[in-house]
């Protein structure tokens, strides 16, 4: 029981760090909203503008790298779990 909660922790501080600081986004620029750049930006960049010219840069949340991100996230802890859960046979 105490090896679930171990990694259960460990899973909620990956999942914290990556929600709160390595957040996946497309760069995105001018009036068509032309694609500039994918990139990881900390979450509250999200909210930011920044003016390069007339135009201004704008980051847009990329949903599915977030998703697989979290997916591999969840996979790779599993996979610990699995190797270090102690038989019960």
């Amino acid at each position: 029981m105490i090896i679930k909660r171990i990694f259960l922790s460990i899973y909620l501080i990956v999942i914290t760090f990556l929600g709160l600081f390595k957040v996946p986004v497309t760069v995105v620029w001018g009036e068509e909203m032309r694609y500039h750049s994918k990139k990881y930006v900390s979450l509250w960049e999200l909210q930011g503008e920044h003016q390069v010219d007339e135009f201004f840069v704008a980051y847009q949340l990329d949903y599915l790298r977030l998703l697989f991100e979290l997916g591999i996230a969840t996979l790779i802890v599993y996979v610990l779990y699995l190797i270090f859960k102690p038989n019960t046979e």
